[in-house]
């Protein structure tokens, strides 16, 4: 899936966002200095599996997507951090990255307050 582009999925920019070296200063949680990489990821609708699998947890479904990334630092691709694309902010809900594919499956829920990322 590296570099591919599909007809039927749309493959959009998309950039990730990690604080790097945050730590506790006096009892208080103070956040690093952002970390943002550009990435290509192509762009799925959740299946009714996934959307149960959210369900189950609890947590109220504002937009659910599932996305592969094709185009970037994959090795780095965890649950942190928060992606951007569409316009939109979005955090992790799941996140498949095996070392030996060339592509990650990432399952992505939009952040409700548009602000700054997830509180």
């Amino acid at each position: 899936m590296e570099g591919h582009i599909d007809d039927v999925f749309v493959s959009v920019a998309a950039s990730r966002t990690v604080d790097i070296g945050g730590g506790w200063v006096d009892g208080i949680w103070t956040p690093g200095v952002p970390d943002t990489k550009p990435y290509v990821v192509n762009i799925q609708a959740a299946s009714d599996r996934e959307v149960d699998f959210i369900r189950q947890g609890g947590e109220r479904i504002t937009d659910l997507r599932r996305i592969y990334i094709n185009q970037g630092d994959m090795q780095l691709i965890d649950q942190t951090g928060t992606w951007t694309f569409l316009g939109q902010q979005w955090k992790v809900v799941k996140c498949d990255n095996r070392y030996w594919r060339n592509y990650c499956k990432v399952l992505v829920m939009r952040i409700d307050d548009q602000s700054g990322g997830p509180a």
